[in-house]
């Protein structure tokens, strides 16, 4: 019986300090829910050299669209028809350019995503994303 009873004490002890080893670093770590934070937003060309006309969409085989500049200077292109025909995971926009000269460059640009910096649910849970401008190369 003494052997048993000692057991106990040594038993207790041990998961007492294992409890304070936990609570002392934190505690339980952060469960976040399963939210995706899909970016439904435009998408910004940019050029380093002003183009004359420029066309666009999103996903394999699709015909590109004009799409209209800003007054910024950048080119949008909507995550909607006509650029956009459902379903598509958007992770590459098709973009067809002509500049100055004449000369038509087409061409599959992968799209880049970047944090909004809002963290509804915690900074360890993540948060929304929007798109970097694409950089589109010359010629």
């Amino acid at each position: 019986m003494k052997f048993r009873g000692l057991l106990l004490i040594v038993l207790g002890v041990q998961a007492v300090v294992l409890a304070l080893a936990v609570f002392s670093r934190g505690g339980v770590s952060t469960i976040c829910p399963a939210v995706g934070h899909a970016y439904t937003g435009d998408v910004e060309l940019v050029f380093a050299h002003e183009p004359t006309s420029v066309a666009a969409c999103f996903g394999e085989g699709c015909t590109p669209a004009p799409a209209t500049g800003n007054p910024d200077g950048g080119w949008l292109v909507p995550q909607s028809a006509p650029y956009l025909m459902p379903p598509v995971s958007v992770t590459s926009v098709i973009v067809d350019a002509v500049d100055s000269s004449g000369v038509r460059a087409a061409r599959v640009l992968p799209l880049e995503t970047e944090p909004t910096g809002e963290h509804p649910d915690g900074p360890e849970c993540g948060g929304p994303v929007r798109f970097k401008p694409v950089q589109v190369p010359s010629g």
